[in-house]
């Protein structure tokens, strides 16, 4: 799979950008803050339909415009792909999709017309931040390799969100009332949490078996063992639907009190171990380097061996971040991809066999400018 095409209206600091991409590795230039990230955005955007940096869709939006636009054209094994995605500050629905030209149902829709792997340095946080940065990492991922999952997760979340506004509300109901209401919600949500496990537990053993081999080949040292392992009140359960019930039941009553759900697979975290030991409380900088680029690496095995084709590869300011063996190593995996990859001075790409260089800078108002060379 690779873009060939890009096209921005009032996206970030782009007013107006409309570019050719090749098949191979292109390397985008320019100071901090000059466009680089935002062009890379605009691609993960198209790919899974919301952002790898921010949760509100209106930051992308330029200041002081009412809308937003990025486009793309793909090329995979079944042909060429268009995909148009608009942004919307006030109107309803805020996020539109276009698929082929025309209007798509659901957001959702456009999984699996682009797909990306993204490694930058704000990944270091799949491993040093909570379990919602876990949650995330793995949601984002597999959604793109099997749609149906983004269909069950979703239908989970919106369940969840009906049976926490209903807890809030407990007080206003009869005991008799809310535990009825209460079922017909468990029902849902334990229908759907079958979807998210099961999805979960398969996308985190395949890429754990990838993940540990690579990190074997840059760590170097085969006593130091990459693990991961799917932690989740269900994560075990050979029932996970039938299992969800009897948890929901057994802490309904604390659920009342809390008013909150305290039992389900959005409580889920995906633990990364050195050696057996906790790599969040014991990695060293480099350890984590290392363990969060075997993900990414892993990631794009994983794509390729299920979808069939490998994903574009977006790398920002990644460079600077890794040491030789670790450049060394993510280049190789990079052979043969589409490769776009973000630095502030051209030379920190040197080794990357670049077939073009763009250079973005900013113009008298502060928008970006973008230029070959």
């Amino acid at each position: 799979m690779r873009f060939t095409s890009l096209t921005l209206r009032q996206f970030r600091n782009h007013e107006s950008l409309d570019v050719c991409l090749n098949a191979g590795v292109t390397v985008l230039y320019g100071p901090n803050g000059s466009g680089k990230t935002n062009l890379l955005e605009a691609l993960h955007l198209l790919s899974l339909g919301r952002s790898h940096r921010t949760a509100q869709d209106a930051e992308m939006i330029q200041t002081g415009k009412s809308a937003a636009l990025a486009r793309g054209q793909t090329q995979r094994l079944d042909g060429r792909h268009d995909i148009e995605l608009r942004l919307y500050a006030q109107a309803r629905p805020h996020k539109r999709v276009r698929l082929f030209g025309k209007p798509a149902q659901r957001v959702m829709d456009l999984m699996g017309h682009a797909t990306t792997v993204m490694f930058s340095p704000e990944d270091l946080r799949i491993v040093r931040d909570g379990p919602p940065a876990r949650r995330r990492f793995v949601d984002m991922q597999l959604s793109q390799i099997r749609p149906g999952y983004l269909r069950a997760l979703k239908t989970y979340l919106s369940a969840l969100e009906n049976r926490n506004a209903l807890l809030r509300q407990s007080r206003l109901y009869g005991a008799a009332e809310l535990f009825s209401l209460l079922d017909a919600w468990d029902e849902q949500l334990a229908a759907a949490a079958a979807g998210v496990v099961e999805g979960r537990r398969w996308f985190l053993e395949a890429l754990g078996q990838e993940a540990a081999r690579t990190y074997r080949s840059i760590a170097q040292n085969p006593d130091e063992p990459l693990g991961m392992e799917y932690a989740g009140p269900l994560s075990r359960s050979d029932a996970p639907g039938r299992d969800m019930l009897a948890g929901l039941a057994q802490a309904r009553r604390e659920d009342i009190r809390r008013q909150y759900t305290t039992f389900g697979p959005h409580r889920d975290d995906m633990r990364l171990t050195l050696c057996g030991q906790e790599l969040r409380a014991f990695g060293s900088q480099g350890q984590v380097r290392s363990a969060v680029l075997s993900l990414k690496l892993g990631e794009i095995r994983l794509i390729e061996r299920e979808m069939g084709e490998p994903p574009a590869l977006l790398l920002d300011d990644v460079f600077s971040e890794l040491d030789v063996r670790r450049r060394a190593a993510l280049l190789s995996s990079a052979d043969g991809l589409q490769t776009v990859i973000t630095c502030t001075d051209r030379q920190d790409a040197a080794g990357a066999r670049a077939d073009a260089y763009w250079r973005t800078a900013l113009d008298e108002r502060g928008l970006a400018v973008v230029t070959e060379g």
